[in-house]
């Protein structure tokens, strides 16, 4: 495995440059929905995983799809940034949340290099300890 990082504000030429030689896997890491549109755009037909974490406190949402380039469903989960909910900022006591998001966007990782099936989305809500999967 290769690992790219970028420290960078995500353009659309990076993914032009793109290597076709081996499967690429994105992680979508973002806090605006409209960041994830353009990535969303930019990399389903080159990449071959996908997957978004979202959060808003204790809930977690978590998307994945391991076919970018056909997948109907994460399209349907991006809205206009008028209709986003606007929590106010309380990274100190739900910071333990966003390394719960990773911990599931590295599952479905693992579950796609292992050719099993993914779980396109995962909903948690860590006060109730609620997880929905579909």
């Amino acid at each position: 495995m290769e690992l790219h990082t970028f420290s960078e504000r995500f353009r659309k030429s990076h993914v032009q440059k793109w290597s076709q030689q081996r499967p690429i896997a994105v992680f979508c890491c973002v806090d605006s929905i409209e960041a994830r549109k353009l990535i969303w755009e930019a990399i389903k037909h080159k990449a071959q995983f996908f997957t978004d974490g979202r959060m808003a406190a204790e809930v977690i949402r978590v998307l994945a799809c391991d076919v970018p380039s056909i997948d109907r469903h994460y399209q349907t989960t991006l809205f206009s940034a008028s209709e986003a909910y606007a929590g106010e900022c309380t990274s100190k006591s739900t910071i333990y949340t966003a390394s719960i998001a990773a911990g599931l966007m590295v599952g479905q990782f693992t579950r796609w290099l292992r050719q099993m099936p993914i779980i396109r989305e995962q909903v948690f809500n860590l006060l109730a300890q609620e997880l929905t999967a579909s």
